[in-house]
This record gives C-alpha cells, structure tokens and sequence, in this order.
C-alpha cells in the first residue's frame, strides 16, 4: 500500500494525517507541543510506525509554525496554513465560501470565490493573543476553569453577557478582575470571554461573510465560541448566519498537507527524527550595568501648618497623589497604591495615608487630577482642574528639565511626548498590547516565580552575566519563550535581565518608532521603580542622558 502524509505543527498542538492513494483516511493523530515542535513530531512518528512501515510513504508535507524541525535532506513538501487549509476544506466541502480558523496563537478568516481556481483572500490576527485559543486558555486557568468545562458553563450563562474587551490577553485580565469583584457569575465572564474571542476575529475582515462558512481548529471544539461566533457574524451579514464546524475540523490542515503532498510528485523520506531537540540559539548580548533612579526623597510628619496644592493620578493599574508646596518646588507627602478596579476606595486610601504625614496642617489652595480615571474621580472629590495625562507630564517636566523628552511606562500604557525648545511638538501612545507597559513585566514575572515590587526582579537581573533575546511579541506568547528558555536550563537571571531589555525594545520600536528622541529623556511611570528596566533603557539609548 502506499501513503501519503501530512503534518501541521502549530504552536500548541501537532497534527498528523496520513492517507492513502484513494485520499482515504487512514490514520489521524494528535501530540501537544510541550517540550518543543521536534518532540511532538517525534512522539507522532513514533506511534504512527507502530501501525505501519515508514517506508511505504511516498510522500509527505508539512505546514505549521514548527515546520522548521523537517530537515531539508528528508525532502518533505512544504506549505501555507491558508493553502493546506484550503485544500483540506475544499476536498469535503467543495462549496465552501469562508473558512474561519482559530488555533492556538494564530487565527484565520479565509475568502473563497471559486476554491482554488481563483485568488483567494485571508485576513489574520496581528501578533496578540486575542482572538485565539492562548487567550481562552489563559483567562480560563485564571478563573480556575479547564478547558473542557469552558463551553459547557458559558452555555449556561443568564441574561446579556457582559463585556470584555476584544484586545490584549493581559488587558482582559483586569476586565475579568472587575467582573470578579462586582460578584458576576463565572457562567456570565465566560460567555464573555468566547464574545470576546469571536468579535476579535469578526473585525478581521470588512463586509460580509460569505456563506457557506465552515470554523475550524482547535477552538472549533468549543460551542459556546461558535454560538458567539454566529452571532457576531449574523450581526455582520445584517441575518441569522451560521457557520458549520465540519468533521475533522481540527485536522482541516493536516489533511490539506497531505493531500498537496501527494499531487506533488516529490519522494520524500520519513523517518523518527534524533530524539533530542536542538538547542535554541539566542544572541548574546552585554549584562545590565546598573543604573540608579533614587532622588532620596523620604517623608517627613509635618508639625507646622502650610498652604499646599494637592495633584492625583487615577490610573487603570495605581492611583497616586502629591501636596506640594505653595511655591510648587517642594513635594510635602506623595502615596502610591494599586486602584484594584476601584479607583473610589483607591482615593480614599490614598487621601487617609497623606493625613497621618500632614494631620491638619496643610491648607488646600487647589486640587488637580489626571489619569484614566480623571473625571469620575475630579466630579468626587470636587477638583479644580482636570487635565490628561500628556498635558500634567509635560507641566512636570518643564519643573524637571525645560528640553528633555517624556518616556512614560504605566501598568497598561505607554507614552512619548517630543519637545523643541520646551514646546510640545509630537507625542504618541502604544497600541491596546501589553508589550512593553508594567502588566508585561508583572504577567511574566508572575510566571517565574519572581517578585517585581520589592526589586528581586530587578536584584535578579543584576546577577546575570549577560543578556539574550527573547523577543518582544505579545506578552502572552513571550511566556511561551520563557518556558522555552526555562526548559533549556536558561538562568533565571539571565531570563529577568532580558525581560527587562524587550520591554525597552518594545517600547522603542512600538511607540517611539522612527522619531528622533533629543539628547535628554525623563524617565517616569512605576515601571521604572525596576531599576533593571531602567538600566535596559540606558543601555538602548547609550548616548541619552
């Protein structure tokens, strides 16, 4: 008999599917990528040897983000994921129109006009974790959920689901918070979340999805995102539409692989790889040198009476005050602490800690507040002047140094503000990606184990004697760099101090881009509490003061 195999290996899962000449089905199988891409290929080979010879494959192919693992010599056909999924679709459902698939770090909204025979046009998810199965797998380890009980409790949920950003996996994490604090029944968030994942891949592509329309991949195994799915699409198309999840939905590109294999004509060679994954290779770089960010400001109780103006910065992550002086040169008290999603409590928090350092003595002349949470917070405590977050940095640095530029790494944000001559010429803000803000760090630093506010994370990355590149993805797939680094036996130190070089990476080339920063650069925003991160900043920007 002769055979013809494919495989896809992806991010989380490896497929194989191996057919015969007739393009008969003769075995499917699945291995999840745990240790690495070379090892769930192996672990497939080796149980498929087991059924039959190796020998008597003719042919084979491979797609998949793990591709690489095939060695050139063995002769294995390669291709797209839209192509084989194309083809795996179009050999039982030849009239498909749209293809939608959601795997693990990849999604995919496919447009056919006439199969293979004219163009056809793919629309996928940017490099974030929303919109596929990491991102459901994430929130739903953070509720305590498995996966297989997902889809059976959001079917279950009561009333209008509530909303959750259709963005970063990071970000949803404080929207899950919230929900959690309000008391919203799990059923309810986890409704949300498959909302969440379905409109993230409904805003992929414009106008209306062609019918009919077939999901595919792993998530294609959850009803409740299918539900949401058809909804969002019916809310597209205008009518009730519904997309089909086929049989062997989740071997659509296997299939497609080991068809495209055997109409190519190629022999191809399979044998069990070396069973002993290669080594990543990372690019060395120089250690951190360290780089002190203390003023030596330290409170003081205040015994004498004195005018002051009072400033507050409601952010999504901390909300922090200061009274200064009436000259406005001398900070009196300041507090910092985590808004917890209740940015109300929050204040009052704050406003009890700055007393006990200034009883009854200070005299508020004026109050200002800045932030997310500005005008909630400005109605609530009666402020004079509320202003955003650009205008009140820019202000501060005027005090700071009249020339220098504005680097501001928040817990969910990040801003530039450029100056000429003191004036304000361009600014911008990052994109709704974790990468480079506070939640990157803390997400990844969660998962090491590692504490960031009391500095172990940045007395960590001091220790290490040289840096490597992890990347600078989205923050939930740079844990799976982590992990990876992890398994090789990567130092955990070497691992914090290249945290901290991606976030200054990150941040210079998502949101600074292609500007020209002057020779002077204010640092603010808590992240840079980590002196490790401020170090990482330096050293990107070796010839800035």
């Amino acid at each position: 008999m002769r055979y013809f195999l494919g495989l896809d290996i992806g991010s989380v899962n490896a497929k194989l599917v191996l057919i015969d000449e007739h393009a008969a089905l003769v075995r499917s199988d699945t291995e999840r990528v745990t240790v690495g891409p070379r090892a769930a290929v192996i672990a497939l080979l080796s149980r498929l040897s087991e059924q039959i010879f190796l020998n008597d494959i003719i042919s084979a192919g491979v797609s998949g983000s793990g591709k690489g693992v095939i060695p050139d010599e063995l002769n294995w056909a390669t291709y797209s994921s839209p192509l084989a999924i194309i083809s795996g679709m179009l050999n039982s459902h030849p009239d498909a129109k749209t293809i939608v698939q959601i795997g693990g770090q990849s999604s995919l909204v496919i447009e056919l006009e006439d199969g293979l025979k004219k163009p056809w046009k793919v629309d996928s998810n940017p490099l974030c974790a929303a919109g596929t199965g990491r991102f459901l797998e994430q929130q739903a380890y953070r509720l305590g959920i498995s996966l297989e009980d997902f889809a059976r409790l959001a079917l279950n949920a009561k009333g209008i689901a509530p909303r959750i950003a259709a963005r970063c996996s990071v970000f949803a994490k404080t929207d899950l918070i919230h929900l959690q604090q309000k008391g919203v029944p799990v059923e309810s968030i986890l409704c949300a979340l498959s909302d969440s994942v379905a409109r993230m891949v409904a805003s992929f592509k414009k106008g209306e999805f062609k019918e009919p329309i077939y999901f595919v991949g792993g998530v294609a195994a959850n009803a409740a995102v299918l539900e949401s799915l058809n909804e969002a699409i019916s809310g597209r198309n205008g009518s009730e539409t519904q997309a089909t999840v086929p049989d062997g939905y989740l071997y659509t590109e296997a299939l497609g692989v080991a068809l495209l294999a055997q109409n190519s004509g190629k022999e191809s060679k399979v044998v069990i790889l070396e069973d002993e994954d290669a080594k990543q290779d990372y690019f060395i770089m120089p250690k951190l040198e360290h780089v002190s960010q203390q003023d030596g400001w330290s409170p003081r109780k205040i015994t004498e009476p004195f005018v002051g103006y009072l400033g507050v910065d409601v952010g999504s992550t901390s909300t922090k005050a200061v009274i200064l002086d009436q000259s406005g040169k001398t900070v009196m008290a300041k507090h910092y602490l985590m808004t917890a999603g209740r940015p109300l409590d929050a204040v009052k928090d704050v406003f009890r800690n700055l007393h006990e350092w200034v009883g009854n003595n200070a005299q508020i002349a004026g109050v200002g507040v800045t932030g997310s949470g500005r005008y909630l917070i400005g109605s609530f405590i009666g402020a004079d002047l509320i202003k955003n977050e650009i205008t009140a940095q820019t202000r501060a640095a005027e005090d700071l140094d009249h020339e220098a530029d504005i680097i501001e790494i928040g817990g969910q944000d990040s801003k530039l503000v450029i100056k000429r001559n003191g004036v304000v010429v361009d600014y911008q803000m990052n994109k709704a990606c974790a990468a480079g803000t506070g939640s990157f760090i803390d997400e990844l630093a969660e998962m090491l184990d590692v504490r960031v506010k009391n500095g172990q994370f940045a007395s960590l990355a001091f220790e290490a004697p040289h840096i490597i590149d992890l990347g600078s993805r989205c923050a939930a797939f740079m844990g799976q760099a982590v992990a990876s680094a992890q398994q090789e036996g990567v130092p955990i130190e070497v691992i914090t101090a290249s945290l901290s070089n991606s976030i200054a990476r990150n941040y210079l080339s998502k949101v600074v881009e292609m500007r020209r920063l002057g020779e002077k650069v204010i640092l603010t925003g808590a992240v840079f509490y980590n002196e490790a991160v401020v170090s990482a900043f330096q050293q990107a920007l070796p010839d800035k003061k």
